[in-house]
């Protein structure tokens, strides 16, 4: 493809946007496009991804049916290194004890 070739693939593709079948979908009032079909479009294609995305989190959530019980192993394991750490810079002296409880705050589960 060149560029001279794309203002009429550009104009074909919108032809055939706008023709009566795709003008309507999924729903429209049938005399032209308003502000609410468009609404239930969005609304429509957002329930949709919302439903993806709740399935997938309960698969492969916390606690999901298909989660693999290794990435929770590591993830606490991990966890516990992080606050070691923590404990042994406060006693050093490398962090305070404000900045300790920030830390160990955004470790919690």
């Amino acid at each position: 493809m060149t560029l001279p070739e794309l203002p009429t693939l550009l104009a074909g593709f919108f032809d055939f946007m706008d023709t009566p079948q795709w003008r309507a979908w999924p729903f429209n009032s049938g005399y032209g496009e308003q502000l609410l079909p468009s609404v239930a479009r969005l609304v429509f294609v957002a329930l949709i991804m919302g439903a993806i995305l709740l399935f997938l989190r309960f698969l492969f959530g916390p606690g999901g049916r298909l989660r693999d019980e290794e990435m929770d192993r590591e993830a606490r394991e991990q966890t516990e290194r992080e606050r070691a750490e923590l404990r042994e810079q406060l006693e050093k002296g490398e962090i305070s004890e404000l900045e300790y409880k920030v830390k160990m705050k955004g470790l919690e589960d």
